[in-house]
């Protein structure tokens, strides 16, 4: 390294004026002419240019110095740099991660509630069809069609208006009201002569009006036997069928009894 600074500055010295290197003989200094720098500047030339030579030295190895500091920071940037980005590829992946088994838990969650549902809907419907089929099986075990209705006819029992009442509901009826003229003609002709059958008709709450029990409104159809409605006692306040006619009875006596079916 130095032979080659050496060659530099007698390359720089070689090409400096004549005049310059020279001087005069007033002066009493000395003059050099560098005819062949390489070998005519020797320890003079080191002597009077060593201060510019450790001075390049010296930047030299600031110079080198700077580079190093310079690398070794743009690395220490470069490697920071890459640190960050696999912390954040790391937190991505977590957090990928984290939503993906939120998803399915949610997911999953989801899927058992719609099962749950649909079992108690599946349960609801079972239940409905196990009542649809209990009642074909009371339509089809006691109760007759009679026009457009369906109904039953007890013709061996005989129970007061409130027992009546309640067997009708044991079955899946309640006590009969007739709707009209073609229905109980239908069921006329089924009953027994001379028996009194019990309907669900009555005027207990006002004297005079009667009172459908299925519905709480008045009585949609009445066929009085001639001089009905007759009151030869207070307990006569339900209606029943007797002989093709209708008239009232005592609530309290015991009759054969007609249900409808509770539809």
């Amino acid at each position: 390294m130095s032979k080659l600074i050496v060659y530099f500055l007698c390359a720089i010295l070689a090409v400096i004026p004549i005049k310059s290197l020279s001087v005069s003989e007033n002066s009493g200094r000395f003059m050099c002419l560098l005819q062949d720098p390489p070998n005519q500047c020797g320890q003079f030339c080191l002597s009077a240019l060593k201060p510019l030579i450790d001075h390049i030295a010296k930047h030299q190895n600031e110079w080198n110095n700077c580079d190093n500091e310079k690398r070794n920071e743009t690395q220490a940037k470069l490697q920071r740099i890459e640190d960050q980005q696999t912390e954040s590829r790391s937190q991505k992946e977590n957090q990928q991660e984290s939503q993906e088994k939120r998803m399915k838990k949610v997911v999953t969650q989801d899927i058992i509630d719609r099962l749950s549902k649909m079992e108690l809907k599946q349960a609801k419907i079972e239940k409905k069809l196990e009542a649809i089929l209990n009642m074909l099986n009371l339509i089809k075990n006691n109760f007759k069609r009679f026009g457009s209705r369906y109904f039953y006819i007890e013709h061996v029992d005989e129970q007061n208006w409130k027992t009546a009442s309640d067997s009708c509901k044991k079955i899946g009826g309640r006590l009969a009201s007739i709707q009209n003229k073609v229905e109980f003609e239908s069921i006329v002709a089924e009953l027994n002569s001379n028996v009194s059958y019990l309907l669900g008709i009555s005027d207990l709450v006002d004297g005079g009006v009667f009172i459908s029990k299925s519905t709480g409104k008045k009585a949609p159809f009445l066929k009085w036997k001639p001089g009905e409605p007759r009151y030869d006692h207070p307990d006569q306040r339900c209606v029943t069928v007797h002989d093709g006619g209708m008239w009232v009875d005592g609530c309290s006596s015991k009759h054969h009894y007609i249900c409808e079916f509770a539809d």
